[in-house]
């Protein structure tokens, strides 16, 4: 139903017209998140990674993909970027500020026991999609930038 320019929901949840456009594009960017998350842990299963955890919160700080490798002792914090084919390269969205929060998530993890005396490698995903947000091209940094835990 249409009031004014507010529109009426189902469940009495009120909205004017910009917050219900915002609504879908963010549901929009959800879906192509989603799909470039599950793009890129198929890639990076099929090469050997096991994936532990996906959307890992720790507090205000999220990992997109949390992997290991077999025989090694590392501990892989992967974010994934996606951006629509023909923009910007996603990996340059990795910016000092996402580093500084992946390092503060990769601390907090080394404190758990279970990650003790592992050693951390920050990876990039980018993935570049397409018209209909699916997965068009992906491509994957290993160690993209470094930090010096010590722990």
């Amino acid at each position: 139903m249409f009031y004014g320019s507010f529109t009426v929901f189902p469940h009495n949840v009120v909205m004017n017209k910009r917050t219900a456009i915002t609504n879908k594009k963010s549901a929009a960017r959800m879906t192509s998140g989603k799909n470039a998350e599950a793009a890129a842990a198929a890639h990076l299963e099929t090469n050997g990674y096991n994936i532990i955890a996906r959307n890992l919160r720790l507090g205000h700080l999220e990992i997109d993909l949390l992997a290991t490798l077999p025989n090694t002792n590392l501990l892989i914090l992967i974010e994934v970027k996606a951006r629509r084919a023909g923009t910007h390269a996603p990996e340059l969205r990795v910016d000092w500020r996402k580093q500084r929060h992946l390092v503060l998530a990769a601390q907090m993890l080394l404190a758990r026991r279970m990650f003790r005396g592992k050693q951390i490698q920050f990876d990039v995903v980018a993935v570049e999609m397409d018209q209909l947000q699916m997965p068009q091209s992906l491509r994957h940094i290993v160690r993209a930038f470094d930090a010096n835990l010590k722990f």
